[in-house]
């Protein structure tokens, strides 16, 4: 009977060995072959080391471009920056002339929708979302005068109030 211990020493020498082999694919060869395989295997090594810095020099590059594309954003970006801040020291040169307030209240359009939309001035709610979307639709839609606005005006008081009463 074999005893343990000498069945584990048989079975690190083969492990060294096999791992010995594994380190240096050549050994055990014959010398010549052995020479042979050994030069085969430096190439190898030198192709993938090309390989390696073939890779790093284009993310590199690629690194230098993107570095390119930030340093023009943020020269745009100065740039517009310095726009806004002549604009706001010189106000009247950038912005247009706005026309003298009128007062809107009185003409026959508003009369005749206040007489359609007895809610505006009574209804505190529905006037104070009326006056704050008024503002948003003239922003928004700057085109947008007259009945027309004043309808859409309604349309989402109207939408707006009939969403929350169900």
């Amino acid at each position: 009977m074999i005893k343990p211990s000498v069945v584990a020493l048989l079975l690190a020498t083969f492990a060294g060995s096999v791992s010995a082999q594994q380190a240096d694919p050549c050994s055990g060869l014959a010398a010549s072959a052995s020479d042979q395989c050994r030069a085969n295997q430096q190439k190898l090594q030198l192709e993938q080391l090309q390989q390696q810095v073939q890779q790093q020099q284009e993310r590199q590059r690629q690194l230098d471009e993107q570095q390119r594309q930030i340093q023009q954003q943020l020269d745009n970006m100065r740039l517009q920056n310095e726009t806004l801040r002549a604009q706001v020291a010189h106000p009247s040169a950038s912005q247009p002339a706005r026309p003298p307030a009128t007062d809107y209240s009185k003409t026959p359009e508003v009369k005749s929708w206040r007489s359609d939309n007895p809610w505006f001035g009574s209804d505190y709610a529905k006037t104070e979302f009326a006056v704050r979307y008024a503002k948003q639709l003239q922003q928004e839609r700057p085109d947008l005068v007259g009945r027309p606005f004043l309808d859409a005006l309604s349309a989402k008081v109207n939408e707006n109030f009939s969403a929350k009463n169900r």
